[in-house]
């Protein structure tokens, strides 16, 4: 029988194609798994114990596990899923189960996408753009909380840490997807997650943004709320503050090029978008200048810091001209608009889409590759 070094060494030269051939990578991931396996094992034996099993000894599993050591049945858990890693492609986080998101555990499930690092960037940077401005959070009307609005929620990693980081009691957060397991997953997330929420409320909706009536469901979300608080008046009106999308937006020809772990496992319908990758925003963005509320932010600061670099325009890339950095143009206060893109190739396009919808006001954040990851738009 192999020794737990032995087999270390086994599975660690196993995952290392699947892991950008990377030594380092896959000992981390082996390192996960390998957690991952003993809480497995750790629950399944409680579960035993609960049972009363007559032939079930929690000292002779306890004396196997020693320090350096895995049980007989944590080494089969543990080959489990480097063979789901290698042979199956199976991304780690389904495998485990969760995805870390600013200071949440996001629940993962397959084919809900998994939440990536550059969309918990600007979502961080978005919190902190919108908590510098206190004024926007001043009222203790339960009516007059600050509202947003997630168009293509999937997990809820997006609505979720930002209830996370904006002052207690503050917001009204609302996800809406069209997939079921991804509205069911997102409302397991927030289960999971409410007491690190502080206070504001984010709940999770089906319904289709391509739906002729799609601006009037979204907003009767809004107004049960204002009703519910029993608020009339103005401070009771219904819309949102901030609409915010990562809509799908990869091209068909990018898809051909995904890693397994995306093109094999995740949902295509949350990935693909045709027009190469671009349909979805010109409607988004139309949807999103109806639903915000009057009047307009009043705010002075912009969003984000004065060495983040503005657009100036060399035209679309439809018509084989590239944006630049230039100087700051579109000074864009309070953001009522926020979309993910993927990357430098989308900016012309969705900055014009935002604009023509009625958004004047429109900026391009940088992710920390230095590439394009957000329009962000205000009117």
């Amino acid at each position: 029988m192999r020794t737990t070094l032995e087999l270390v060494k086994i599975w660690t030269e196993a995952l290392v194609p699947v892991c950008n051939h990377s030594q380092s990578h896959a000992s981390q991931e082996l390192k996960w798994l390998m957690q991952h396996a003993k809480q497995v094992a750790h629950i399944q034996e409680q579960q035993l114990k609960a049972k009363a099993a007559s032939s079930y000894s929690p000292n002779i599993i306890a004396g196997q596990r020693g320090r350096g050591t895995l049980s007989p049945h944590e080494i089969e858990l543990l080959q489990g899923y480097v063979d789901q890693r290698v042979k199956s492609r199976k991304p780690l986080q389904y495998i485990l189960g969760t995805q870390p998101f600013m200071d949440l555990e996001i629940l993962t499930r397959p084919p809900t996408l998994i939440p990536r690092w550059e969309t918990e960037e600007w979502t961080a940077k978005l919190a902190a753009t919108l908590t510098s401005e206190p004024s926007l959070f001043a009222s203790g009307n339960l009516s007059s909380r600050f509202k947003i609005l997630d168009i293509c929620s999937g997990s809820g990693c997006i609505p979720l840490g930002l209830a996370s980081s904006l002052p207690p009691f503050s917001s009204h957060l609302f996800g809406v997807d069209i997939h079921p397991k991804a509205v069911q997953l997102a409302k397991d997330n927030e289960a999971k997650n409410r007491d690190l929420l502080n206070g504001n409320t984010v709940e999770f909706h089906q319904a289709d943004l391509l739906a002729p009536h799609a601006v009037d469901t979204f907003l009767s979300w809004t107004r049960e709320k204002t009703t519910s608080s029993g608020a009339s008046g103005a401070s009771g009106a219904s819309g949102y503050n901030l609409v915010i999308s990562n809509p799908p937006y990869i091209a068909h020809d990018e898809y051909d090029t995904l890693e397994p772990e995306v093109s094999q496992w995740e949902d295509p319908k949350a990935l693909l978008a045709d027009e190469e990758g671009l349909v979805f925003y010109p409607r988004i963005a139309q949807i999103a200048i109806q639903l915000l509320s009057q009047p307009k932010p009043s705010s002075s600061s912009s969003a984000g810091s004065d060495s983040e670099s503005g657009v100036s325009e060399e035209g679309s890339p439809r018509g084989g001209r590239q944006w630049k950095n230039g100087p700051d143009l579109d000074k864009v206060r309070i953001p009522e608009l926020v979309f993910e893109i993927g990357g430098d190739h989308q900016v012309d396009y969705v900055r014009d889409a935002v604009r023509d919808a009625g958004f004047s006001r429109v900026r391009v954040w940088k992710d920390l590759a230095d590439r394009a990851r957000c329009i962000v738009g205000a009117r």
